[in-house]
Order: C-alpha cells, then structure tokens, then sequence
C-alpha cells in the first residue's frame, strides 16, 4: 500500500474513531455513577474515567497509528523550531490577550460589560496556575489536531478552504460530549445564554473562523509549540474572567461581546487567520 493510502485509511480510522470515543466516555460514567461534571473549563476538580477516556483515547490510538500502522513519527510537529520562527512564537503570545483586553474596553466603553473587583496579583495567580495546567493540556490536543490531523491532510493537495473546514469540523464534532455534557450549565452560560444546542452552533462557527489561523500558523513554523503556547493562553487568560465572574457580560450582549465567542472577537481572529494566510501566499508566489 502506498503511503497517501495508509494517510487516507489511518486519517479515516482516526476521524472515525475521535467521532466515538467522547460518547464512549460519557456511558462509562453513567454506568459508573461517575457523571458529576463541574468547573471542567477550568480544569479545577479531578474529572471522571469517562472525561479521562474522551482526552486520552485519542492520544492512544495516535501512538498506535504512528508506530505500528505506518503513519510513522517525522511529522509530529514536536520540534519547536524556535530560533527561525520567533516572532510566530511571539504572536502566539499576544493574539488572545490582545484581543482580549481589546474586547474588555470595548465592553467598558459600551457598558455591554460589567466588571467585579479583583486584585491584579489575585488573577494573576490565577492566571499562572491555569497557564501550567493549560500547557499540558494543550500538548496533548495540539499533538492531534495539528501535529497529526492537520499534518495528514495537508498531504491530500486540498485548497486552503477545504483543508479548513474539514479539520475544523473534526477538531469541533470531537468536542460535542464536552459542550452536551460534560460542561455545566454554569460554565455554558458563562460563555454564551442560551442553552447547550446555541452553544454548539455558536462554538462551531467559531472553531471554523479560529482554525485559520492555527493551521496558517502550524503551516508557518510546521510545530505544535507555537499553537500550545496560543491555546493554553487563550483558555488561561479569558476562562477564569468568565467562570469566576470577573468579568460579566450583559446577556442581550453577549453573542457580540462574549470573550470568547461573540461575533467581534471571532471575525477578528479570521480576520488575523485570514492575514496569515495572505502572507504565506504572497512569498509563494
């Protein structure tokens, strides 16, 4: 078998596979009277066998296709390729706080927001603590959606747009035992009002605008490094304002405004991806 074969069956069985496995989970822990789901945006209790199973099978079944079903480990995306990509490096810093503290005088500034009191050293600590657990969190969900998927399907000669979708879509449906269950109702409407089915849709359409820039990213510096770093800052940085209630944004506002979801934060991030991209065409040209 010729090795675009063994991608097109391994990406098939991997696609097929993360599609599964989250509801695997969330049957064991029925089973198991395992199904207590709370703060899991924030990572701050244990999680369950069931949430266990949905972040780790993945990772498994990756090793598996990588070292016994030839898929093989060249194109991990695990090298930083730090020193000739600092400045995406750098980028992957600033793109979600930026815009986040964008969007927070905007809210401030239109009073779509309201803000509690909290000392700056107190979210900080917060905030430092959450970038450790994020890191290596994030590790792991870059090393499937970058450094494997997008990886893989990069090889298949698909237009920029389809190699966006179609990895977004993936990256997306893999989160649906997360957003029906997994997350409380809290943390939902702490993102966005409205309901679990709202979320869905709302977290689709922005996971389809983000993944511009993540793959345009990965494609710049061909490592996960970069997209760890963004990731884990994004979930650091905008998680606990929202979840801890630092910063409330007016329920009629929110599919605008919210920090991590509303139209103006995620037209702004295409916007960037869309950017990158125009750049890397421009010096192939």
């Amino acid at each position: 078998m010729d090795n675009l074969k063994v991608t097109k069956r391994n990406v098939t069985i991997f696609t097929v596979f993360v599609l599964i496995c989250g509801w695997v989970g969330v049957f064991i822990d029925k089973i198991t009277n395992q199904a207590h789901y709370e703060n899991m945006g924030t990572l701050s209790n244990d999680g369950t066998l069931g949430m266990g199973i949905f972040i780790s099978s993945p990772l498994i079944l990756v090793f598996i296709l990588r070292t016994f079903c030839g898929d093989g480990w060249k194109d991990t995306g695990y090298k930083p390729n730090f020193r000739k990509n600092r400045k995406w490096y750098l980028l992957s810093c600033l793109i979600y706080p930026t815009v986040t503290v964008f969007m927070l005088i905007l809210g401030y500034l239109t009073k779509t927001m309201v803000f509690n009191p909290i000392s700056i050293s107190v979210y900080l600590t917060m905030l430092i603590g959450q970038l450790v657990i994020q890191i290596i969190k994030n590790f792991f969900e870059e090393s499937l959606w970058r450094g494997y998927l997008t990886s893989k399907l990069m090889k298949f000669s698909w237009s920029d747009w389809k190699l966006y979708v179609v990895s977004a879509l993936i990256w997306n449906f893999w989160h649906l035992p997360y957003y029906l269950v997994f997350l409380s109702k809290e943390e939902i409407e702490a993102t966005i009002p409205g309901g679990r089915l709202c979320f869905v849709i709302v977290a689709t359409i922005c996971i389809l605008c983000w993944n511009v820039m993540y793959v345009e990213i990965y494609r710049a510096t061909n490592s996960i490094w970069p997209l760890v770093i963004m990731h884990a800052t994004e979930d650091a940085v905008i998680n606990p304002l929202l979840l801890f209630n630092i910063v409330y944004v007016i329920p009629k506002w929110a599919f605008a405004f919210s920090l991590s979801s509303g139209i103006i934060p995620t037209v702004i991030y295409l916007c960037i991806g869309l950017y990158l991209r125009g750049v890397r065409m421009k010096k192939e040209s």
